[in-house]
């Protein structure tokens, strides 16, 4: 299932919660219907906070981003290596940045790093967790 379509099948079922929660408390009464809402509160304040501390302990990492980026060389995204990383120069000098049509698609699952609507003249490259050297290119002497 796509990303659009999975984003508006939760929209959609997110509308109908909130109206069928709606229609309840309504059929309630005023004086149930705050009683409902405080117990609600609860559990949804309950959920945030859960929610924002497995955020902050899974979010450490940090994230990578090159997203919607355009670049007449290459787009290189390094992160999380044990070792040296040797990035060897290129020898020809940037060209003109590509059209959407010809660029190379990265996308990394889920782990932090993207690089979606990247326009890059060169390869775009994302990596993570090595624990070696990595090298891009001729290596430097």
């Amino acid at each position: 299932m796509g990303s659009t379509r999975w984003r508006w099948l939760v929209w959609v079922g997110a509308g109908i919660s909130v109206v069928g929660l709606a229609l309840f408390l309504w059929g309630e009464g005023l004086d149930r219907a705050n009683q409902w809402a405080g117990v609600l509160g609860l559990f949804v304040g309950l959920a945030g906070l859960l929610a924002s501390v497995t955020g902050g302990v899974r979010g450490r990492g940090g994230g990578q981003s090159a997203d919607g980026a355009a670049a007449g060389g290459s787009v290189r995204m390094v992160r999380g290596v044990k070792g040296d990383v040797v990035i060897g120069r290129g020898s020809a000098a940037p060209g003109p940045v590509p059209d959407a049509a010809t660029t190379p698609v990265a996308d990394a699952a889920g782990d932090g790093q993207s690089a979606r609507g990247v326009r890059a003249g060169g390869d775009v490259e994302l990596v993570d967790g090595v624990d070696g050297s990595v090298r891009f290119g001729e290596q430097q002497p």
